[in-house]
């Protein structure tokens, strides 16, 4: 089993079992790796450990119940594993600041946001991603589109930059920084087909060569994980989309997008910027 489909198979176990007991023998055993393998590599791309991933997962989704006030916060509580009100009430309140029942009261239609998880960068290391959020203003791309399959299993992705860099000259560039883009529509890794384009950015007016597609990104809010060259594409993606659950950031239904500052070189492993759409 490829090390990517391992992680993405380890997220998936975590996810479908926030409401039972895991243990990281289970989650390892999942995904077909050892668990020192695992719990290096997950921290290597969280720069946390996996108790505390599973923790705030827990207590994200526990602040999503609290919106239906039909349900107790006891229930909640013992739904998501807590011995009692008490110990859920801690842990919800290193979390998001105060108690479930402050929360419940106060509570808007998108839950609180635990950013200073993200601000501290204490733990991190040049190997490991960091992350920030990041509000962009809108712009414009011209570039090459695919079909493409998770794990880019048959080469597609690799094959459209390789295609789309030999292309490159056609457009007529205005700006001095280059900066290209890996785009995948409204893809959140779960999807087994997708399409993905290979493109850079442009000034609105460019006139772009003939096969190649003009597209608009919207101004919008983004989680920002900068990622080193020694992650590849596929765990970062896996890492990142759980990280931002875990905080509690809902996504939105928006392209998923890779910067690249520079020519883009390599599709399996390149150091880039992924941008998690956020609401």
């Amino acid at each position: 089993m490829a090390k990517e489909q391992s992680l993405q198979k380890a997220m998936d176990y975590i996810e479908e079992n926030l409401t039972k007991d895991i243990s990281y023998y289970d989650i390892a055993r999942e995904a077909g790796i050892s668990v020192p393998h695992f719990y290096r590599l997950f921290k290597r791309l969280t720069g946390d450990t996996v108790g505390a991933y599973i923790l705030r997962r827990r207590i994200s989704m526990a602040a999503n119940d609290l919106v239906d006030r039909n349900k107790s916060i006891v229930s909640i509580a013992f739904e998501y594993g807590f011995e009692s009100h008490d110990v859920f009430t801690r842990a919800f309140r290193r979390v998001y600041g105060m108690s479930p029942s402050k929360y419940r009261k106060s509570i808007t239609s998108v839950p609180l946001k635990r950013l200073t998880a993200i601000s501290d960068q204490s733990v991190m290391d040049e190997h490991q991603m960091k992350f920030s959020l990041l509000q962009t203003e809108g712009l414009v791309v011209a570039g090459l589109e695919c079909r493409a399959v998770q794990w880019d299993s048959d080469g597609a992705v690799g094959k459209l930059w390789s295609e789309f860099l030999a292309r490159l000259e056609k457009i007529q560039l205005i700006q001095d920084k280059v900066t290209m883009y890996g785009i995948c529509e409204q893809e959140t890794c779960n999807n087994e087909n997708f399409t993905y384009m290979a493109a850079i950015g442009i000034d609105a007016g460019t006139d772009i060569p003939s096969g190649m597609t003009k597209k608009f990104i919207s101004p919008q809010n983004f989680f920002q994980a900068s990622v080193p060259d020694c992650i590849s594409t596929p765990d970062a993606y896996a890492g990142a989309i759980g990280y931002a659950r875990s905080l509690g950031y809902a996504l939105k239904d928006n392209d998923i997008i890779e910067v690249y500052d520079g020519i883009f070189q390599n599709p399996d492993v390149n150091r880039f910027r992924l941008l998690i759409p956020i609401i």
